[in-house]
């Protein structure tokens, strides 16, 4: 992987992770932790279904959305 495909690919990391502080008021450690914990995050690195070149607002509501998902099937149990 070039440095350029590796800078591209920090630049899209950090803006969903702003974007999920932005969103859901919530700390940067927080949206840190949650977006590298999702599997929507291993679906960006993959470049499945084109989740790439998504808009970072979109993708953080994906993320917040699997994290409020998991989390209530936790608390079900």
């Amino acid at each position: 992987m070039s440095e350029t495909d590796l800078a591209l690919r920090a630049n899209k990391n950090a803006a969903i992770i702003l974007a999920l502080t932005e969103l859901f008021s919530i700390s940067l450690l927080d949206a840190t932790n949650i977006y590298f914990q999702s599997d929507t995050a291993r679906l960006i690195e993959e470049k499945v279904a084109d989740l790439h070149c998504r808009s970072e607002k979109y993708l953080a509501t994906v993320v917040w959305e699997e994290y409020q998902e998991k989390n209530t099937s936790l608390d079900n149990h």
